[in-house]
């Protein structure tokens, strides 16, 4: 139990206490004198342990002593039952993972997508872009002119006395910005075709302009379609003669 490091320690909290004293610090006693109280119980307790494992080698030694004596003396060593050290038949195998089945985990992890993954998504698959992003014609009006976004003199039916007419449509479109046409036929044969684009609006007002001859009477209509070509819209108007008065 005494040895060096035991002194050392001794000497040594006994000089803090005796220095606590003559500092007048009676205070700092009282944990110097219970760390070398542990001290002691934990010096004790090692000691007690070495003890106890030199004592069961010394009586080992001394049994496997005594045994080879007791064989010398028999001669005979068919019959003389040998005592061997116990040897644990378990032996410890080193830990292994396996790294298929945590590829197999990490896959059947489900991460919510970012949103970058959400916009990728949106842009490569077509059937949301056409769910979010369809063009809707709200309204289609055939008219003589526009008055502060307003179409004025709308109709279906105009005499051959008009110069020009104007088609005014309303589109919805909760998308981006897209290109649309207005398509003016007479008599189903294309007379002209007017594109512009239409912003990203619950309600985007435009309207083309076409010129009439009086020549060109008979059955009109102007078709607007998007940049696919596909009509989201139509409206059908007459030219017809206007009447002589004598």
């Amino acid at each position: 139990m005494i040895n060096s490091e035991f002194i050392f320690i001794t000497f040594t909290l006994f000089s803090l206490i005796l220095a606590a004293i003559w500092m007048k610090i009676p205070k700092a006693t009282i944990p110097l004198g219970l760390i070398y109280i542990i001290f002691i119980f934990i010096n004790l307790n090692s000691s007690d342990k070495t003890d106890q494992v030199s004592n069961i080698l010394n009586f080992q030694d001394s049994s496997r002593l005594v045994e080879k004596e007791n064989l010398s003396e028999a001669g005979d060593l068919s019959n003389t039952l040998v005592i061997e050290p116990f040897k644990p038949s378990l032996e410890p195998k080193p830990l292994t993972f396996d790294s298929e089945l945590i590829k197999v985990k990490k896959k059947k992890t489900l991460k919510r997508p970012t949103e970058k993954e959400k916009a990728k998504l949106f842009l490569e698959d077509p059937d949301i872009q056409k769910k979010n992003m369809e063009l809707s014609v709200k309204d289609i009006k055939i008219c003589k002119n526009i008055y502060k976004r307003t179409p004025v003199g709308s109709d279906v039916i105009f005499t051959n006395t008009v110069d020009s007419l104007y088609c005014f449509s309303r589109i919805q479109n909760p998308g981006a910005k897209t290109e649309v046409k207005h398509v003016w036929y007479y008599e189903n044969k294309v007379m002209t075709q007017v594109r512009y684009n239409v912003k990203k609006s619950n309600i985007y007002r435009s309207w083309t302009k076409k010129t009439i001859l009086s020549s060109q009477v008979g059955k009109w209509r102007v078709d607007i379609q998007d940049s696919n070509g596909t009509i989201i819209g139509s409206k059908k108007f007459k030219i017809v003669k206007a009447k002589k008065f004598n």
